[in-house]
């Protein structure tokens, strides 16, 4: 493919991007001067510049990063999921909307960089309402919801061509792929979507995704695209994901209300995280800072670690890429944290598969609170008994897809081999009395069977002694 063919040298990837970082950790982050479609001088740019002076008087550059095999994946190029939010493409005052260009060129030169230095990117972009207002000359955001589908409708056009003249500029190319929830239902038709994005991916272009704002509808909807990022970021495999945000850090509290909110920089169980995520957002978009947590936690769930960056300066991504997307901490001695948050990836005996990463991109229905022996089976691996389950809450279908609870806490995901009413007779019952229960002549011996359960927390969730962590 273009995108192969065009790596020729990994080794001076690695250098490449090592050369990025010393730059945004010895000067202030100032903004583009000017908002042109393709900055003088970009953070980037500047940093190579910077760099090669160092080498040339012997100096070595502030960190390094390894190079892109370091990653664990099979893929011969890293593949990168970026999701950015209305808050960072736009800007809003009593005159309404308008584009921050300026922020939207340091995101697209970001991606062009990355993938200059050998790693795929899939953008995962919101903004399709927001640029129906300027388009229409809206100065607020509508809120019935005909309204909004048809300014949605009006302004993704809208979007995509900007972001085609952006990366034309960079001699980019983009592809545009409008999700619905109804696309990830069903099994086939959620492969079918993500073979198209690697063919994207293959043939050299960027995907850009979005939910189809202008005709879904509420009980078809991901929510908002922090989930969509994540759950791409999860059937593609991805070796990372980054959401970006308004503010450098995910903290304990509200820091413009709190001055003793601190800032957590790395957090070692996304899925046992708890902080205050009651603090208002932006108003310009659908999410908020506890989306992006439910983001992580789904990501992490599939072994994808997941940043968190100011959405001002995309190319903090940069500094993920320093220190190492894997539990084992900082691939180089010495190596600073991420500018922004990192949620580590859930520990992993093995890949996770295509059925598992499915699992998780379904909507659930109803709960099943399971007993501590049936909980510590799950964690071993085995499957759903009907007796380890005491409660069943919600109303559900066979292979209909419930969260499975302990304590009050989900710690995993299964497809139901009974309907709701059948459950609710068996629940606490041995497998050899479900024949005699439900009166039948044969009926399945699991409520969930071992392949069809995802769990969402750490097989080792269940230690007493285990030690969390969030610093």
């Amino acid at each position: 493919s273009f995108l192969r063919s065009s790596i020729k040298n990994p080794n001076h990837r690695s250098q490449t991007q090592s050369a990025h970082l010393g730059f945004f950790r010895s000067r202030p982050e100032n903004p583009i001067p000017i908002p042109t479609f393709l900055p003088t001088m970009c953070p980037i740019e500047q940093q190579k510049k910077n760099n090669a002076a160092m080498r040339q008087q012997g100096d070595s550059p502030s960190c390094s990063t390894s190079s892109t095999a370091s990653f664990g994946s099979s893929r011969e190029s890293p593949l990168l999921i970026l999701k950015v939010g209305t808050s960072s493409l736009m800007l809003s005052d009593t005159d309404g909307f308008r584009v921050n260009l300026a922020n939207l060129a340091r995101l697209v030169d970001t991606i062009a960089s990355l993938k200059r230095d050998g790693y795929q990117v899939v953008l995962v972009s919101s903004g399709a309402v927001g640029m129906g207002c300027i388009k229409l000359g809206m100065t607020k955001r509508p809120t019935d919801v005909r309204t909004k589908q048809a300014v949605a409708a009006a302004g993704q056009s809208h979007l995509l061509r900007l972001y085609e003249d952006l990366f034309g500029a960079l001699k980019l190319q983009v592809a545009q792929l409008l999700i619905n929830q109804s696309d990830f239902l069903d099994k086939d038709h959620w492969q079918s979507v993500k073979s198209t994005i690697h063919e994207c991916l293959a043939l050299g272009v960027v995907p850009i995704i979005n939910e189809n704002d202008s005709t879904n509808t509420a009980e078809m909807r991901f929510g908002d695209n922090d989930n969509l990022a994540a759950l791409t970021a999860v059937q593609l495999e991805a070796d990372a994901l980054f959401l970006c945000t308004d503010v450098d850090y995910l903290y304990t509290a509200n820091p413009r209300t709190d001055p003793n909110a601190k800032a957590l920089r790395v957090v070692d169980e996304p899925w046992a995280l708890q902080v205050d995520t009651s603090a208002e957002g932006s108003g310009m978009g659908t999410g908020g800072m506890a989306t992006k947590i439910l983001a992580a936690r789904t990501a992490s769930t599939a072994g994808v670690p997941c940043g968190l960056i100011n959405g001002q300066h995309p190319e903090r991504v940069l500094s993920f890429l320093a220190y190492g997307l894997d539990r084992e901490g900082p691939r180089n001695p010495g190596t600073p944290e991420p500018n922004g948050t990192f949620f580590l990836p859930m520990p992993q005996d093995g890949s996770v598969s295509d059925n598992r990463r499915w699992i998780l991109s379904l909507p659930t229905c109803a709960e099943l609170s399971v007993d501590d022996l049936c909980a510590r089976e799950l964690a071993g691996k085995k499957s759903l008994s009907s007796h380890g389950i005491y409660k069943v809450e919600g109303k559900f279908e066979k292979n209909d897809c419930v969260k499975l609870m302990h304590n009050g806490t989900e710690i995993g995901r299964g497809l139901v081999n009974f309907d709701s009413d059948d459950l609710q007779k068996i629940q606490g019952k041995s497998s050899n009395s479900l024949k005699k229960v439900l009166g039948l002549d044969e009926v399945p011996l699991e409520a969930c069977d071992e392949g069809n359960v995802v769990l969402t927390v750490a097989a080792d969730a269940f230690n007493p002694n285990r030690e969390t962590a969030a610093h």
